[in-house]
């Protein structure tokens, strides 16, 4: 457990008895002692008033009337809150997966009563669904970590053309379509790439290679610049401007009165297997005008598939 969760949960235990000693905590939190009144004196400087008894049958307390913890939320911030994190918890991979179970339940207990109750009677009508996928991310921990200490990892990835090893620093993950990714820079390729968490086969710190420049990885996410780009102008039915995979490919669709759509936007050079893969599921509801790169593509992958059926 981080020691942000510990804290929070310290937190939320020193509200609700009566008396305590650092040992107990100690061992219910599984730290040393020492640990333990160090973590006491942080929620003191903190704020929280704790009251110290010195001698046999002492411990801490708060004094009656002290503060407790109340966040001042409405239930509709309460609500978004908990349907968020929710959604976050249907990721089978978490980096936080030490926190996932308790968070929600702490949050509700902070919660003044007439808050919560009104919070479940809307909780029963919301509820946010996204696609769930049943994979292990071992190395998703470490990613993170990396990215928030500045270490460069030479790992083994097994990406769709095979095994390879390569030098990364990463700058973050992010989750996307029910997957978490690693986003980072590539030493060998000399560019950064996007690489799904789940697909790393090991990790080990890397020395003696010179960190690239920071990228937030709001721009990253924001700011696809891997390489050249290519102007994609397509047609689309009425049925397609308004299916799953159109509007989760692009941004924004042009329609007109009658329902159909116009498509033109930048994609990646790099990315033209991955938009004429996707491009082939939708069929006849979309007709691809440009560039002549993903049209060849497209044809290419459309002969496959029939192959398999003639």
């Amino acid at each position: 457990m981080s020691r942000t969760a510990r804290l929070l949960g310290l937190l939320i235990r020193v509200q609700t008895r009566p008396r305590f000693t650092a040992a107990e905590l100690a061992e219910e939190f599984e730290v040393s002692r020492r640990t333990m009144l160090r973590d006491l004196r942080a929620l003191s400087e903190m704020g929280v008033p704790l009251r110290s008894t010195p001698g046999p049958g002492g411990g801490y307390s708060l004094p009656r009337g002290g503060r407790r913890l109340s966040p001042s939320l409405t239930v509709d911030e309460a609500l978004a809150l908990i349907v968020s994190y929710e959604a976050f918890l249907r990721y089978s991979a978490s980096p936080f997966s030490e926190q996932n179970l308790s968070a929600v339940t702490k949050l509700r207990a902070a919660l003044p009563p007439d808050v919560v109750r009104e919070l479940d009677v809307l909780r029963q009508h919301v509820a946010v669904f996204h696609p769930a996928r049943d994979y292990q991310a071992p190395f998703l921990g470490e990613l993170l970590r990396a990215a928030v200490e500045g270490v460069h990892l030479q790992v083994v990835y097994d990406s769709a053309s095979g095994t390879s090893e390569r030098i990364i620093y990463p700058y973050g993950v992010f989750a996307s379509q029910g997957f978490w990714y690693c986003a980072c820079h590539d030493h060998k390729r000399g560019k950064k790439v996007s690489l799904r968490a789940d697909r790393f086969r090991s990790i080990e710190p890397a020395e003696g290679f010179e960190r690239p420049a920071p990228i937030p990885l709001e721009d990253w996410i924001s700011d696809d610049d891997r390489g050249e780009k290519l102007r994609l102008r397509a047609y689309v039915t009425e049925r397609g401007a308004k299916s799953f995979e159109i509007t989760s490919l692009f941004d924004k669709v042009e329609t007109s009165k009658d329902g159909r759509g116009v498509i033109d936007t930048a994609i990646p050079q790099t990315s033209i297997d991955y938009y004429a893969a996707r491009l082939l599921g939708i069929g006849t509801d979309v007709k691809i005008e440009s560039p002549p790169e993903l049209v060849r593509a497209l044809r290419v992958k459309a002969r496959a598939v029939a192959k398999l059926y003639t």
